[in-house]
């Protein structure tokens, strides 16, 4: 080996030298960047997990809110329709209740209106009699002597 320029003795110390750092480097490096390695990969790998678990939950989550949603819509359908027959029955009682208002009035003013002819009309009545009588005075009076006045007057109360 000489000849080709090796020399056995450095060549020896050479790969003595190489195996320590070999040993040395992989006990003092490659096994702590291998070890930082792998935590670094369970690390990802861990939240890899995590955020697929959260993904799951928010999917589930979405799914609860839509379904809580729909619910809810379908409740306020239920509310306002139940509002509106409400309205409607109380618009209905109000309607009936402005009817019946209506008729009373109507059929007071009828007996208003009844009384206040049967008062005129009893009204005029007397004073017809008494424009009658009055007239009948003047009449008989121009007519009769005050004894034939008395046994007529007499005659009409006997009648009467």
């Amino acid at each position: 080996m000489e000849k080709l320029g090796i020399e056995p003795s450095l060549l020896l110390a050479q790969i003595i030298n190489f195996s320590i750092i070999v040993v040395v480097l992989t006990k003092l490096l490659y096994k702590p960047i291998l070890g930082m390695l792998a935590k670094r990969k369970k690390e990802i790998e861990e939240g890899l997990a995590i955020t697929e678990r959260l993904r799951a939950e928010e999917e589930k989550l979405g799914d609860r809110r839509e379904k809580l949603l729909s619910e809810a819509r379908k409740e306020a359908r239920v509310i306002l329709e139940d509002a509106k027959k409400q309205g409607k029955d109380v618009e209905g009682e109000i309607v009936a209740a402005a009817h019946s208002e209506a008729q009373e009035i109507i059929e007071k003013a009828k007996r208003e209106v009844l009384a206040t002819h049967e008062s005129l009309s009893g009204n005029i009545r007397e004073e017809a009699v008494t424009l009658a009588a009055s007239m009948a005075k003047r009449l008989i009076a121009g007519v009769l002597s005050p004894a034939d006045q008395h046994k007529l007057i007499a005659k009409q109360l006997k009648e009467l």
